[in-house]
Formats: structure tokens, C-alpha cells, sequence
């Protein structure tokens, strides 16, 4: 149950209506239905795996071999143009190999209100990545995703949308800054910086927070305004914005932090 609005299982057809869209390009980010989420090949599986009311009928094995077969089928149709209407309510758009040859390819799913809240949740129920979760030895929740480690859902998409708009960054770069002269005490910040995001845009450069709840903390408030001013003073300025808002409109966020970008 979606709302007051039920999604019957039976309107999902794994053999549903296929057609190009063209022969040179991707499906255009609106698709035929109102809402649009990007994907990767292995999210997209779990997505129509959990959808599907045939894979509700089969034992582990039988399901196994489903996604093994709605695996090859979707390989088969890597090629720009490509749309699959699933139901009336889902539809589904190849997106291309942003990341280059042996790496996982995009999607882009569509979809109406009746099924837009179960997919939100399924995306974030596990990771968008090319690699399983992990554990770094500092404790850090690392995902792959096109060759970098994101550390949440909200920097994937962020990650996505930024990679979409063709924009050089790299995802949560290290380094180090003097603290002469800074008045910052040794307790605020010890030198060593890190950025969720280092975005570069026509020899400007910005970092773009992406500020989870634990940034609400005292403690974690004071460090994140005196790494904000030592990176001013460096003449690389900070935008911040909420974790729920890098999730739910990447391409806003992205859009946005790029326009503050030009005017200065």
C-alpha cells in the first residue's frame, strides 16, 4: 500500500512493451511518467526483484535465477534510446556507462505517485554502488561507486547528478592547511581538512557539504565552521546543504551550487 493508493502486483509485466527511442541517444531525463531516479544495473534488479509479484512466488534458488535472467536481459538492451514500460505506473530508460568501459551500467527508473514512495524506500533500504559496503580501517562507511567512496546514499546522488552535468570533483577529498595566524586552537582542528566535495567549474573551485544529522552536534558544529573558515582563507568558499536535500533533489543542489559557483 502506497498512501490510500494500492499497487496491484498483477499490472507488472517482466515481458511489458519495449521500443527506441532513438538510435544516438539516451532517453530524455522526463521519460513518459512524472518522477525519474537513477540507478545502477544492481539497483535496479533489486528494485524490479521487489516489485515483481513473480519473484513473490519462488524459493531462494528460482529467485536467484530471475535475476539472472532479468540481468542478461537488461544487458541485452545496454544501447542508447532504450525503453522498457514495465507497467503503467513503471517505466525504465537505459542511461548510458558514465564511468567508462567495465563498470556498471546507469538507468533511469519512472514512475507515477502510486509507486513512487515504494521505490524511494527501496533505494535507500540499500546501496546504489558498484561494490559492496565496507568498513575502512578509521570506521568509516565506504560505497563504491565509479571508481571513488561515498559514505551515504545523499553522496551518491550528489555524486550522479554532479557526473551528469559533466563537472570535474572529486568525493571526499583529504588534505592539510596551516593554522598560523588562524586563531583556531589544535582542539577545533588539527590541520588535516576533508571535503565531502571538491567541485571545479571554469578555474573557480567549491566545496559542497552534504551535512548529516551528526553535524548538528556541538562539537561537530564548531569543527565544521573552523574548516570552513580556514578553506576561505585558502579562497576555497563552502555550501552547505542538508543530507535529506542532496537525496531527494540532487540536480537542484547541483544546479544550484554551480549558479553560486559562476558568480564568483
Amino acid at each position: 500500500m502506497v498512501g490510500s493508493q494500492e499497487t496491484s502486483p498483477s499490472e507488472l509485466n517482466l515481458d511489458g512493451l519495449e521500443h527506441q527511442a532513438g538510435s544516438h541517444a539516451l532517453v530524455a531525463s522526463g521519460g513518459k511518467l512524472p518522477f525519474c531516479f537513477p540507478v545502477m544495473t544492481t539497483k535496479l534488479l533489486d528494485i524490479i526483484i521487489a516489485l515483481s509479484p513473480q519473484s513473490q512466488k519462488l524459493n531462494p534458488k528460482q529467485r536467484k535465477t530471475l535475476r539472472q535472467n532479468l540481468n542478461t536481459k537488461l544487458y541485452n538492451k545496454t544501447r542508447p534510446g532504450f525503453y522498457w514500460e514495465v507497467a503503467d505506473s513503471l517505466h525504465i530508460a537505459y542511461a548510458g556507462q558514465p564511468a567508462g568501459a567495465k563498470t556498471q551500467h546507469h538507468w533511469r527508473i519512472f514512475c507515477d505517485d502510486s509507486l513512487k514512495t515504494q521505490i524511494e524506500t527501496l533505494i535507500a533500504g540499500t546501496a546504489l554502488t558498484t561494490s559492496a559496503p565496507s568498513t575502512e580501517p578509521n570506521g568509516n562507511y565506504t560505497k563504491g561507486w565509479g571508481g571513488l567512496y561515498l559514505r551515504s546514499e545523499a553522496e551518491v546522488r550528489i555524486a550522479e547528478a554532479l557526473d551528469l552535468a559533466g563537472t570535474l570533483f572529486f568525493a571526499n577529498a583529504r588534505g592539510r592547511v596551516g593554522l598560523q595566524d588562524t586563531g583556531i586552537s589544535d582542539t577545533q582542528l588539527t590541520g588535516r581538512v576533508e571535503v565531502d566535495f571538491l567541485i571545479f567549474h571554469q578555474g573557480r573551485c567549491v566545496s559542497l557539504e552534504v551535512d548529516g544529522q551528526h553535524h548538528l552536534a556541538q562539537d561537530q558544529s564548531i569543527r565544521d565552521y573552523a574548516r570552513d573558515r580556514v578553506l576561505l582563507r585558502s579562497g576555497v568558499p563552502t555550501i552547505r546543504f542538508t543530507a535529506k536535500d542532496c537525496f531527494e533533489r540532487p540536480q537542484q543542489v547541483v544546479s544550484e551550487t554551480l549558479a553560486i559557483l559562476r558568480l564568483h
